[in-house]
């Protein structure tokens, strides 16, 4: 391929992801990280807060891929002192706090800010998504020297990244060829058969049960009908199959952690590379901290 057209490829990928993380936090409820799990909350939390009670009076912070700036206000719950400046490639809410700023479609591999301007610098679930190497550079240069740097990173044995290996096998199962095939031809047995097979495989998925619910009634439809029923559904869908492609593509394995690591410590003093973990000893995320060098 071309380096044009590998560009350009990237480029539509880029805006593909930076469209479904768009529609992701314009839903209210996606305001935080792992909604509906206390546990996994609870744990973010209590690390937000001790990070936040190390950093001194004022300190700048800058939070890399901040979606709904859910960070921003655990730092700020634990230190109204503090000013955050949140950055995030999709379009997202803007914020009511006059000590938080989020700035929309601002990449991380190229920050707007200068030279050493800020005091620390933190990402939940979101220096991973980067080209990390361009993004490790940045993070050194406006950092100052000593501050300080703290990124809780997807693990790939966390039941975040689990659950959503799980929709995404179900969501590519569904938008198969032969599921689309069976649907758009009025197969009603062939469809009923794969959906059989869907149901049994993702027995407690609640999109493959709403979807093994509707799509029999409507396989009698007019042709026409059938197709345009097909298309919204691949459309629907869409930004979830992004979002799960790309999680599944950046969530880090203990194998790759060190090579992962090594951009970072070219400008980074790290601290050893630890685990934040639920209660019963399930991985939620990689922890690493560290500061500035000299």
């Amino acid at each position: 391929m071309s380096t044009v057209l590998a560009n350009g490829a990237g480029t539509r990928a880029a805006a593909r992801d930076r469209d479904a993380w768009t529609l992701f936090w314009a839903d209210s409820a996606q305001s935080r990280c792992a909604a509906g799990a206390p546990e996994i909350w609870q744990a973010l939390m209590r690390h937000w807060w001790a990070f936040a009670r190390s950093l001194p009076h004022g300190a700048r912070v800058l939070d890399l891929g901040c979606g709904a700036g859910a960070v921003g206000r655990m730092l700020l719950a634990a230190r109204d002192d503090l000013r955050v400046t949140g950055i995030d490639a999709a379009r997202v809410p803007r914020s009511p706090l006059p000590n938080l700023e989020i700035r929309s479609e601002t990449d991380m591999e190229s920050l707007p800010f200068e030279d050493g301007s800020f005091d620390a610098v933190v990402s939940q679930f979101g220096f991973e998504y980067s080209q990390t190497r361009d993004t490790a550079a940045e993070v050194g240069r406006v950092l100052h020297p000593g501050a300080a740097l703290s990124f809780l990173v997807h693990h790939s044995q966390s039941a975040i990244v689990r659950t959503n290996r799980e929709r995404h096998g179900a969501v590519v199962a569904f938008l198969a060829p032969t599921m689309r095939s069976s649907f758009c031809e009025g197969d009603a047995a062939g469809l009923g058969a794969q959906i059989a097979l869907l149901v049994e495989r993702y027995p407690d998925d609640a999109l493959v049960a709403q979807l093994a619910h509707a799509l029999p009634a409507r396989v009698g439809s007019p042709n026409a009908l059938r197709v345009s029923t097909w298309e919204s559904l691949e459309e629907a869908l869409a930004p979830e199959r992004c979002m799960s492609d790309s999680l599944n593509a950046c969530a880090v394995a203990p194998s790759q952690i060190d090579a992962w690591l090594e951009p970072l410590g070219a400008t980074c003093h790290l601290q050893p590379i630890a685990v934040l973990r639920e209660a019963d000893g399930t991985p939620i995320a990689w922890c690493t901290g560290g500061v500035r060098s000299g």
